[in-house]
């Protein structure tokens, strides 16, 4: 068995081997850089070129029809970077750091492999107002099968901007010790510049380019740099930083029409945090007393229809870095699982071949989420202590291995602990092969927390004190080539299966999926590319039962004014939930995201046909209408309008009477005065509930930590206890402030 692994790994090393173009850059004095957005003589006067000539969409590694040049040069501190761009005509909103509106208009940025060995991409952007995105592109495939991208990083890089006579130029200053990189003065980075534009001689279409050149043949897309920069005998500073932060907030409420708010006593709250780089490759973090607030407010999901618990994406500060580490197909891992923490602390150290990520933290009013076959079901449960440790080894560029071993501890003996295992292997140019496999061991709480009376197996929703052992698998083989992408997935997770420090919301299930995909680029005016895809699952429990078979055709296309469509239909050959099982039904959806002006983004899903009401006390099948329609509207450059609207309806077939009908109305108003203060007004009406919200909010952000907000959250109703208003009036109020300043 060892002579064919390695056997195995070093045929898989044959293809790790790339043709790369080496720049050498010159060291410069750190004087001669003045971050003003003006790529001066002196600043380029020895700088190494990076020239943008692949086109990547809509043509394909063709000559750009605008030309961008890189300049690339650096200190004994930091990594310079310069850009020249020829353009018709330069779009450049101004936007908070990571705004999706960045993307609508032109930008330059890069992707910095500084392992060499594709365990990750460094994406760092900007466009000629100087505003700013980062992002982390991992090696697995996201939803509808695009890259992955984890955009919930902060690296603390500076760049400027400015509009020319015949395009724009951008300055970026990449201090080296704001990036993991390996530890050594001498340092080799696989990079690539990359650019976007709406290009004006042909109808405004959105136009991605980069320096180096693309493949649709290739399972490993991380892999595709062919650029490496060489720097010599840098500084590598060890860092120190202190986060302090105070942040206060009263609130108040009314129970009846004619009440006066009644405040409550000022809230005040303090704590620390620090960072704490023993060398390039280990850091130390922690926090006591930290806050993880989340100041602005999420968009609410409706939820109504919904057996399984909800998530939402982690915004707080101190889990965001290194997340990457911790990207699972199978969620075992949820950092927002860690609810209420009193003190956390985290440790990471990535070598050349190697990562390791250590996270402990403790709970003070934990969050407890029980799957079954169909159900979620949660409750608090008090204070805990948690710990997770995740390794990984890098092979090289198509080969990773990863172990995982987290664990968490309840007053009162109880506990969850999970052990897993993980391989990801690039086998040829156009084969890849995932596999996870976790094992756990738990012991509930016994508190009374979920009144609850329903079984799995033979346990009990209710935490009594039983102990669970289980486990999950995920596999899947892929093969993407230009016009032909198809995949065999396989996943089941055991009706006793639990990962405590995740967010498992299903189990007793084993689920297959097949998947099939033609793809074609025609990249004519109406039609610039198109797909058609084709799907089957197939979900069973462990008793081998069918619990689910359905078959979805895709196909989708981009057409004229920036418009990607894409239709779905859907026939359900068997859908179960509980003890009801429907049978030959059919659904579809329509999905339409576009761009027919540089400032006008439109975004439309709709759904429509049969589908399961969850919520009534015996499930039924009803015609289901969803509706979700958002769209941002540029008034300048400083000033953004977005609406969103949710519509979600299920009605009986055959006395029209609905199950359920409501909407979700949100409104966010934004103006950005500079890339570091803005004002956002946020409304929203939930038809459900009834409930108006407006949230006013001023925030300061001159870099990723450094924060100050000051705003309040106002609550509205128009049935009180004593009295229902013809108008909202407010039943819950409050105003907070917060302000966190980074010490380095």
């Amino acid at each position: 068995m060892k002579k064919l692994l390695a056997l195995f790994l070093i045929i898989n090393s044959l293809f790790s081997f790339s043709q790369d173009i080496i720049l050498e850059l010159n060291k410069i004095s750190e004087e001669k850089f003045i971050l003003d957005g003006i790529v001066s003589d002196q600043e380029i006067n020895e700088a190494k070129i990076l020239e943008v000539i692949f086109e990547e969409a809509p043509n394909f590694n063709t000559m750009p029809s605008q030309e961008t040049i890189g300049f690339f040069t650096y200190s004994e501190k930091f990594l310079y970077v310069g850009v020249k761009a020829k353009r018709t005509k330069v779009i450049a909103p101004l936007t908070t750091r990571d705004n999706r509106a960045i993307w609508r208009g032109d930008f330059t940025g890069l992707a910095i492999d500084t392992y060499g060995d594709a365990r990750n991409n460094i994406i760092l952007n900007s466009n000629p107002s100087g505003s700013q995105s980062d992002a982390i592109r991992l090696p697995g495939i996201g939803m509808g099968g695009g890259p992955s991208v984890n955009s919930n990083v902060n690296y603390d890089f500076k760049s400027a901007g400015r509009i020319t006579e015949d395009g724009y130029e951008i300055e970026f200053i990449i201090p080296f010790s704001e990036i993991p990189f390996p530890n050594g003065k001498n340092q080799a980075w696989k990079i690539k510049i990359f650019s976007g534009y709406l290009d004006e001689g042909n109808e405004g279409v959105e136009v991605r380019a980069a320096s180096s050149k693309s493949s649709r043949d290739a399972s490993c897309q991380l892999c595709l740099l062919d650029h490496t920069i060489v720097m010599e005998d840098i500084v590598i500073e060890k860092k120190l930083n202190f986060l302090p932060y105070l942040s206060s907030n009263i609130s108040g409420t009314r129970d009846k029409y004619y009440d006066r708010i009644n405040f409550q006593t000022p809230k005040l709250n303090y704590g620390v945090g620090f960072n704490l780089e023993l060398n390039k490759n280990l850091s130390v973090e922690g926090t006591i007393n930290p806050d993880f607030s989340q100041v602005e407010s999420d968009a609410t999901r409706i939820d109504i229809n919904s057996p399984t618990a909800i998530n939402y994406p982690e915004r707080r500060p101190f889990f965001l870095r290194g997340i990457d580490a911790l990207d699972y197909q199978i969620d075992v891992f949820n950092s927002r699982s860690i609810n209420d923490p009193s003190f956390a602390s985290k440790i990471i150290n990535q070598g050349r071949k190697s990562r390791l990520y250590i996270l402990s933290a403790f709970d003070e009013e934990t969050s407890y989420l029980i799957p079954t076959q169909y159900e979620s079901f949660r409750g608090i449960v008090g204070s805990s202590f948690s710990n997770v440790i995740r390794y990984q080894n890098f092979i090289n560029s198509n080969t990773q291995i990863g172990l995982l071993a987290s664990n968490r501890y309840y007053d009162g003996n109880a506990y969850g602990s999970l052990y897993g295992f993980d391989a990801l292997f690039n086998f040829s140019d156009v084969w890849k092969f995932e596999f996870e496999l976790f094992l756990n061991d738990n012991k509930e709480p016994n508190i009374d927390v979920i009144d609850n009376d329903k079984t799995f197996g033979n346990k009990t929703v209710r935490l009594d004190g039983e102990s669970l052992n289980g486990n999950a698998v995920y596999a899947t083989l892929r093969r993407d080539t230009e016009n032909w992408r198809s995949y065999i997935e396989y996943s089941q997770i055991s009706d006793g299966f639990r990962s405590d420090l995740g967010f498992i919301t299903t189990n007793d299930e084993k689920k297959y999926t097949l998947w099939h995909s033609f793809n074609q680029y025609p990249n004519k005016s109406l039609l610039q590319r198109y797909r058609i895809s084709l799907r089957q699952d197939f979900e069973y429990n462990y008793k081998h039962d069918i619990s689910r078979s359905n078959f979805q055709t895709y196909i989708g296309f981009l057409t004229i004014l920036n418009t990607d469509v894409l239709y779905n239909y859907e026939y359900n050959f068997i859908k179960s939930h509980l003890n009801t099982q429907f049978r030959d039904f059919i659904n579809h959806f329509i999905r339409l995201e576009s761009q027919p002006t540089d400032f006008l983004n439109i975004n439309l899903f709709y759904k429509w046909g049969k589908d399961i009401a969850y919520t009534l006390e015996t499930p039924k099948l009803g015609f289901e209408t969803n509706i979700r329609f958002d769209s941002e509207i540029s008034v300048n450059e400083n000033f953004r309008i977005s609406p969103t609207i949710n519509y979600q309806a299920i009605r009986d077939m055959d006395s029209k009477d609905y199950y359920f009908k409501g909407y979700i109305g949100r409104l966010d108003i934004r103006y950005q005065f500079t890339n570091f203060l803005d004002l956002r007004l946020i409304s929203e009406y939930n038809d459900f509930s009834e409930q108006f919200f407006f949230q006013p909010l001023i925030s300061w952000r001159p870099n990723p930590d450094t924060i100050f907000y000051f705003g309040g959250n106002q609550n509205y109703i128009d049935r009180f206890t004593d009295y229902n208003s013809p108008h909202y009036r407010v039943n819950k109020s409050q105003l907070f402030l917060k302000f966190q300043y980074l010490f380095k």
